[in-house]
């Protein structure tokens, strides 16, 4: 299997299929996962680039009694990530006005793609859920192509549950369509799983 090398940066890619992607990440033993998840990032040459603002990062450890913080329903099974293992995941960061609240803040968070890509379902439509019972779906061809994020900070700070955190679906300003009527349910406040729809 090709892989990155074990300092990537945010330059390096090194194209690989999809699935290849997502099982060189959910077949890894455990034991290895934290230190191979950083080389196996990287995106498909037939991918729209995204700006990262940080690379991949080695996967921490769950430590005893960490907290869950999102579920990703994977072609192989469940995979729970804290809150660490997120941000160690390539970073993305773009400022927008966040409609609901009228407020604009310069989030940071992980693209949907790259979610998806780590639970092995890339490509598909989502179906994200909040823990509030609310869910909607993301149709592909949105979050393959623009870089739609699940957001874990908003100005440097973790999200407040006043700010719709910890986990919160954010939209780029472009393109404009993206901010229309039609995609004023992708903004998934509370987010708590991900999962391909079947």
């Amino acid at each position: 299997m090709r892989t990155r090398p074990a300092n990537p940066t945010i330059g390096d890619v090194t194209p690989l299929h999809p699935a290849r992607v997502a099982l060189s990440v959910l077949l890894l033993h455990p034991a290895l996962l934290h230190t191979a998840a950083a080389q196996t990032w990287g995106s498909p040459a037939s991918w729209k680039p995204f700006t990262y603002a940080r690379a991949a990062q080695p996967t921490p450890a769950r430590k005893p009694g960490e907290k869950t913080l999102l579920a990703l329903d994977g072609t192989t099974g469940t995979l729970k990530l804290t809150l660490r293992q997120l941000q160690a995941m390539p970073a993305i960061r773009y400022t927008v006005l966040h409609r609901q609240l009228k407020q604009t803040f310069t989030y940071q968070g992980v693209t949907l793609r790259d979610l998806a890509a780590r639970g092995g379902f890339a490509g598909k439509d989502l179906r994200v859920y909040a823990a509030n019972g609310y869910f909607t779906t993301i149709r592909a061809d949105d979050y393959m192509n623009e870089p739609i994020m699940l957001a874990y900070s908003a100005d440097g700070q973790p999200i407040t549950t006043l700010q719709k955190g910890p986990l919160t679906v954010v939209l780029p300003a472009q393109p404009a369509r993206l901010n229309g009527p039609e995609y004023g349910a992708a903004w998934v406040w509370y987010v708590e799983r991900i999962a391909p729809l079947k």
